[in-house]
Formats: structure tokens, sequence, C-alpha cells
């Protein structure tokens, strides 16, 4: 009788462990998106010289991945504008750096826990 609780035991830490694993590879696997996102969005702005149309283009494709995008855009005269997916960006002469914020939120499925984490980032 004894051997066969053990089994049981044994079988039920198997698949404990197996779901937690997966779970964590889930986990990361979201977190690497996200990061490559983020890379992506700053490369654009760079490669773009800030454009307006690849700016919008960069919250907008966020917002269908799932990730809010803030793009906070320092001006030459010092001065700082925010765009989101709610103030999209109609012009942005005279823009020197770009102050990227990605938004996302990633799950451990098994254990139900779900954290909201941001990705922050330079564009020159």
């Amino acid at each position: 009788m004894s051997v066969i609780i053990k089994s049981f035991m044994g079988i039920f830490f198997f698949i404990l462990i197996v779901f937690l694993g997966v779970g964590m590879i889930q986990y990361q696997t979201e977190v690497n998106q996200a990061t490559n996102y983020q890379q992506d969005v700053l490369r654009e702005l760079q490669n773009s010289d800030f454009s307006p149309k690849v700016l919008n283009s960069c919250i907008l494709t966020g917002t269908k991945n799932k990730y809010e995008v803030l793009i906070d855009v320092s001006l030459k005269d010092g001065s700082h504008t925010t765009y989101t997916k709610n103030s999209l960006a109609v012009h942005t002469e005279g823009v020197v750096a770009a102050y990227v914020t990605v938004l996302y939120k990633s799950r451990l499925p098994f254990l139900g826990v779900e954290t909201l984490n941001s990705l922050r980032g330079f564009a020159r």
C-alpha cells in the first residue's frame, strides 16, 4: 500500500514541476518578446530620424501586440512631448532624442501570478 502512495506522490510532484517549468519558460518568452519589440522601436525611431509616421506606427503596432508604448521626445529647445495611443504625433521637427517606455503584462499561468512590467530606452 505504501508503494502505491509513494508512486502517486512522485507522479504528482513530477507533474507539478513540469507545469511550473513550462510556465517559467512561457513567462521568459513574454519578457523576451517585449524586449525585442522595445529594441525594434528604438532602432526604427533612430533610422527614420523620428518620423511621425514611424513613431505612430510603432505605437499602434505595440497596441496590437498588447503593449502600451509611450514615447517622450526631447526637442532642440529643451521642451518635451509625450506621444501615446491617445495622442499620436503630427510633426516631429526638432526632435533630438526620444525616451521610449514599453509597458506589458506577463503571467505565470499555473500560479495565477500576473505582473505589469516596463522597459525603458533612449533613441538619439
